[in-house]
């Protein structure tokens, strides 16, 4: 696992069995797209992947998937096997950040690193069987990550101006700890701003979220002091921000999948 830990790789979330249901829970990278994944259990590398999907999508595929889906079919399998014994199963992701180009073209850093990790290191469930971006295998549906909550507030002055906003008592649980890095997601915009959770401002223990100027660069242009916003908590590190009427078109429609299971 370290070989994948020192190129960049980090712990993106982890395997779960519910009353023998495969379940995923993902901490951070949840919307992002071109990414390399792995399955580690115990320290061991058992499977690297690449999918051009999100990766919430990408592991969504494998959770309820059909025997025609060869792939997904038998890391499930093999997952659940795995999860019965009391072993852990986490997973580890590498997003391409956009920033790697060859003259004029990009470069895709999953792409063109999958085929050498998986060469180097040989993972025990890759074999001959080949993930092709987890088009294939996930029949093309692009699921969509429904958010823990979601919750409205006001941009205060203070906010608007230094680029960050408190969470209140009420959704203060769906958020990290102290100190970790949160994925700030804005508008439409595919890549995140990186912000801090910081439990330690105020006074009653509940996460401000600092998201520097990255963050107060969007309100600027984005938002107007005093406009309201939503905030979609796509997990403990991860959050979607909208304003205006987009954001309540967006509340009203998501709360709709959950309140009809989505």
């Amino acid at each position: 696992m370290n070989r994948l830990l020192d190129i960049g790789f980090e712990p993106a979330g982890h395997w779960l069995l519910k009353s023998e249901v495969l379940v995923f829970e993902l901490l951070r990278h949840t919307t992002q797209r071109n990414i390399l994944y792995a399955f580690v259990s115990d320290g061991q590398i058992k499977y690297v992947g690449k999918t051009t999907q999100s990766l919430f999508s990408r592991m969504a595929g494998y959770r309820r998937p059909s025997r025609s889906q060869v792939t997904n079919f038998k890391n499930h399998e093999r997952i659940k096997a795995l999860l019965r014994t009391a072993a852990t199963v986490d997973i580890l992701a590498l997003p391409d950040n956009g920033l790697h180009h060859y003259g004029q073209f990009h470069l895709n850093l999953a792409a063109g690193l999958e085929d050498d990790i998986i060469r180097i290191i040989d993972p025990e469930w890759n074999g001959k069987e080949r993930d092709q971006e987890g088009e294939s295998t996930d029949d093309n549906v692009d699921a969509k990550p429904l958010p823990i909550c979601i919750f409205s507030m006001i941009l205060q002055p203070t906010y608007f101006k230094m680029g960050f906003f408190n969470v209140g008592v009420a959704n203060a649980e769906s958020l990290g700890v102290d100190g970790q890095t949160i994925e700030i997601f804005c508008g439409t915009a595919e890549q995140p701003i990186q912000g801090v959770i910081n439990r330690t401002a105020n006074t009653n223990g509940t996460p401000r979220i600092m998201g520097g100027t990255g963050l107060r660069d969007w309100f600027k242009v984005n938002i107007a002091q005093m406009q309201e916003i939503a905030i979609a908590v796509m997990s403990p590190t991860a959050i979607k921000i909208e304003a205006g009427k987009a954001s309540r078109k967006v509340q009203s429609t998501t709360l709709n999948a959950i309140d009809h299971g989505g």
